[in-house]
């Protein structure tokens, strides 16, 4: 960093006034911000091919949001979700939210996603933007926040009209306010849109990728400030959901409230974000609040936008100021929002661009954008989007089909799993609630009646990720706890028992607690009828590694370190540091007692968890991960760890099933070492008894669609069950695939299952299986249903 630069950043971080209230609810945080993770994620790397060190660190990015007072962060490095498998991944000043920058064209940032989103390619059957919309469902399938990035270099014409990518629908918000490119145009393309009927909110980036330009370009410049009904990941996940954002330049810039009163109670009950059913001819009362806007021009627009000019236009003279006006409704879908402009540095600085020009015309200074809010929704209806190449009709049967187990409409429910007890079916999900995460449970006999939906996480408000497992009587459910709190973040292995098929439960057990990350269990009962319990976890100077428990007394045992290499960090070098990582562990049990315990593992990449390296530059993109896995013989004993995959594939998220002749049957998903634009496809190979390997062979046969997420589990008459979901169908929507292996180990056609909306997240047990489905969800914007439906799978 030049001396100009430290003196400019000094001066920025001294003139920044107190911390607002945590009272207040907005939490301020970057929804776009790189570290060396992405492959151009410094000046020293863009300008070398990656042949020269890297210089922003993860937490170098997280100490400059510090100093801005930021609440959160997510780190948004290109296609990859390797910077959460660092041990730099930690702050107790910040809440960490995992962020990806997606896709190869057009660009988009996802937070809160459990893996990266891939982006597949298009068929040539479909419009051009399929690819993107799958990747939106996939993001909301999990959760997940799908924000628009600098729709400027990706959803517009030369001229600014939409293009074709611009008709996907369920985005949540625009970057309307991206630092490194044109503002001006990102504000007129939100507008267009809004015109059009999309509903969504708004947030500013600084999409900072360089060290030297913190001072006035880094983290939080601009700032997105977020309402949240609680200090989480989930409560600012639901807030930028929900549209409830604004942006300021800084901490500086002017506070802006909007408020409305629609039904003429004289409370003002409606914010930003918020859409209302308001019945024309009504008269609104619209509150604008003023902090810290002294001299600006605080300008008030309503549909169409600016093309017609302000609506409303006020000059505060007092550093507190509130404005009411009448606000008549008409026939149309409507909105209204506001923003401030004044004297500052320009809203875009073209920070991508090299060389660079960072000193301002004085002409550009005196009406920059300082402030901007999401907008006020209103209309005679709830709006649905007009977009100018619809999505294909939804195919999918509305009756029959699967039945709702867990959920209900207005709820989401995610990542379910399924087990069978002596008598029942054993169900858990995850279940979202206004800034909170919960596991719900439920069983269900053969006769089809069902006990009640239950909470079995108790009053936490971050369980996630549940597991369950069953034999005979006994059940076991596990999960991922924070009930610590996430400043830092600390997740912890949770797990509760029924001796009585689900009727009665009894305490919650700690299965691992660190300090550091214990994440993404799962769990299994044993021939002896013990527990085993199997998770990822990190610690600081650690890499993630595969841990296993067996039993609830029994001590904690890594499974995953033998024969890595780890390195810490050289001082002049971010990247430089070696930490393979070991994840996504999956457990399966033979008859005869055996088990085996599978995950991905990227210790065979040239440069894991980076793309490129120093001084040759050369790197995968993906990592070249390969599946590896253990196996516990009959009397306990761990066997030596086997590697399953290719080198010149990304081979990830395994799933494991034994056959009844004790065969293991290994499936997973793998692609190309290419980080975007080629599709994902479910691999399958075998073990034999006596250790033997086939080759790895296609299970899905859509290469040109996408086949993600798969599932096994042993099948009657001695085969194997294998369930995922493609993209496959002529509506774009993801549809559940099944197919069989008999007990010769030759597997039979695939079965599709059509049912309306997405079906995502299977989990298969016994030939049933249950998976998250939005098929009773009434808009494809700003609906979150998502309930849990279970069906037999076809012979």
């Amino acid at each position: 960093m030049t001396p100009r630069t430290r003196l400019l950043l000094l001066l920025s971080l001294l003139s920044l006034p107190a911390a607002a209230q945590e009272a207040s609810l907005w939490l301020s945080g970057d929804l776009h911000v790189h570290s060396d993770h992405s492959s151009d994620g410094s000046a020293p790397r863009q300008g070398s091919d990656d042949r020269l060190p890297g210089n922003v660190g993860i937490q170098d990015q997280i100490g400059i949001a510090v100093l801005q007072q930021l609440d959160f962060l997510p780190l948004t490095d290109h296609r990859t979700y390797s910077q959460h498998y660092s041990p730099d991944w930690q702050s107790p000043d910040l809440i960490l939210i995992p962020g990806e920058e997606a896709n190869g064209s057009p660009h988009a940032t996802v937070h809160g996603a459990v893996d990266t989103v891939v982006q597949g390619s298009n068929r040539a059957d479909t419009a051009e933007y399929l690819n993107l919309q799958q990747s939106i469902w996939m993001a909301k399938s999990q959760g997940a926040v799908w924000i628009t990035a600098h729709p400027d270099d990706g959803e517009v014409n030369e001229d600014g009209s939409p293009n074709l990518r611009a008709s996907a629908q369920g985005v949540d918000s625009v970057e309307v306010w991206n630092r490194a490119s044109d503002v001006e145009t990102e504000i007129d393309y939100a507008e267009n849109r809004w015109n059009a009927g999309w509903r969504f909110g708004i947030n500013g980036a600084s999409d900072n990728h360089f060290r030297e330009l913190w001072a006035i370009a880094g983290p939080g410049s601009p700032r997105t400030e977020v309402q949240a009904v609680n200090r989480s990941e989930r409560a600012i996940l639901q807030g930028l959901q929900a549209a409830r954002t604004r942006i300021r330049a800084d901490l500086t810039a002017p506070i802006l409230e909007l408020r409305a009163d629609v039904d003429g109670d004289g409370e003002f009950e409606t914010g930003i974000g918020d859409e209302r059913v308001v019945a024309p001819g009504t008269v609104a009362r619209l509150r604008l609040t003023v902090r810290q806007g002294v001299g600006t021009s605080v300008r008030l627009y309503r549909a169409p936008g600016r093309a017609a000019g302000p609506w409303q236009e006020v000059t505060p003279l007092l550093d507190e100021q509130s404005y009411t006006f009448s606000l008549p409704m008409d026939q149309n879908p409507g909105w209204i929002r506001a923003e401030a402009r004044g004297l500052g540095l320009p809203a875009g600085l073209n920070t991508n661009d090299v060389p660079l020009s960072l000193i301002p015309a004085p002409t550009e200074l005196p009406d920059q954008l300082r402030a901007i809010t999401a907008p006020i929704f209103y209309g005679p209806r709830l709006a649905e989007a007009q977009p100018e190449t619809p999505l294909p009709v939804d195919l999918g049967a509305r009756e029959g089909g699967s039945e709702r187990v867990l959920g209900r409409r207005g709820e989401f429910l995610g990542f379910p799993d399924i087990a069978r007890s002596r008598r029942a079916w054993q169900m858990v999900a995850e279940r979202h609630e206004p800034g909170a995460t919960r596991i719900v449970y439920r069983r269900q006999f053969e006769d089809g009646r069902r006990g009640p939906e239950q909470v079995l996480s108790g009053d936490s408000a971050s369980a996630r990720f549940p597991r369950v497992a069953a034999r005979g009587n006994t059940v076991w459910v596990v999960w991922q706890d924070e009930r610590a709190g996430q400043q830092p973040r600390r997740p912890a292995i949770l797990a509760r028992q029924s001796l009585d098929e689900g009727r009665s439960w009894g305490e919650i057990q700690t299965i691992r607690a660190l300090a550091g990350r214990a994440e993404r269990p799962d769990v299994l009962i044993d021939a002896a009828g013990m527990p085993v319990f199997a998770w990822q976890e990190i610690q600081a100077d650690q890499p993630f590694d595969i841990w296993v428990r067996e039993g609830v007394a029994g001590e904690p045992r890594n499974l995953s370190r033998p024969g890595k290499t780890v390195m810490t960090p050289l001082p002049f070098d971010t990247r430089s540091a070696r930490y393979p990582a070991s994840v996504g562990p999956s457990l399966a049990l033979a008859a005869d007692g055996r088990l085996a315990l599978a995950w991905q593992d990227n210790r065979e990449d040239v440069d894991p968890l980076w793309t490129g390296r120093f001084p040759d530059g050369e790197g995968s993109d993906p990592d070249d991960w390969q599946i590896q896995l253990v196996l516990r013989a009959a009397d306990g004993s761990w066997g030596a760890i086997e590697t399953v995959g290719s080198a010149d594939r990304s081979d990830q998220h395994p799933s494991l099933a034994f056959a009844a002749d004790g065969r293991l049957v290994l499936a997973w998903d793998r692609r190309p070492l290419q980080a975007a634009g080629v599709n994902l496809e479910i691999a399958s190979a075998s073990r034999s008894p006596e250790g033997v390997w086939s080759a790895p062979e296609p299970l899905s046969q859509t290469p040109e669609a996408m086949a993600v997420q798969v599932r096994l589990a042993p099948a009657a008459r001695g085969g194997v069950q294998a369930v995922w979901a493609d993209g496959a169908s002529a509506d774009w929507r993801w549809r559940l695939v099944s197919r069989r292996q008999d007990r010769r180990g030759v597997w039979g056609a695939p079965q599709r299952l059509m049912e309306a909306g997405n079906q995502l997240w299977p989990a298969l047990e016994q030939g049933v299986v249950v998976a998250a489905s939005t098929r009773f969800a009434r808009r494809l914007q700003r609906d979150p249903t998502q309930t849990i439906q279970r069906q037999p799978l076809p012979e």
